[in-house]
């Protein structure tokens, strides 16, 4: 519980530290893991956007979501995951079965990598665009 509430707060710090040019983690190429704007599923329209955990994988893996949207973790397996954004400070324990809607961390526009710290295998590329 403790983790998942100082994950949360790094979250919603995250609003006004991550917003600098370098991306704290980010990078602006256009492809990071075979994941390119042209081949992510393009999320930009959903506030909030969803990321669900099942089967021990992150759906989807490589999308696109505005810097200012809401974030709805979904984990629909029985065993705990993370949300952790790669150099970014962002990193949110989901707890097996539950959802959580955040703020956004509003991250300059860049591709980052994520994958949950607890099962290394769930991996995938979010490109952040401009809100």
């Amino acid at each position: 519980m403790r983790r998942s509430i100082v994950g949360l707060v790094a979250l919603t710090a995250l609003v006004g530290t991550a917003c600098s040019s370098g991306g704290g983690g980010g990078s602006s190429s256009a492809s990071v893991g075979g994941c390119t704007a042209a081949s992510a599923t393009d999320l930009t329209g959903d506030n909030p956007f969803t990321v669900t955990m099942k089967d021990l994988a992150f759906h989807p893996s490589c999308f696109s979501a505005k810097n200012n949207s809401t974030i709805k973790l979904e984990n629909q397996d029985t065993v705990n995951h993370t949300f952790t954004i790669i150099g970014t400070g962002v990193d949110v324990l989901v707890p097996a079965g539950q959802t959580l809607t955040k703020p956004g961390a509003n991250l300059a526009p860049a591709t980052y990598q994520f994958h949950c710290t607890i099962h290394t295998q769930m991996t995938g590329t979010l490109i952040v665009v401009a809100g």
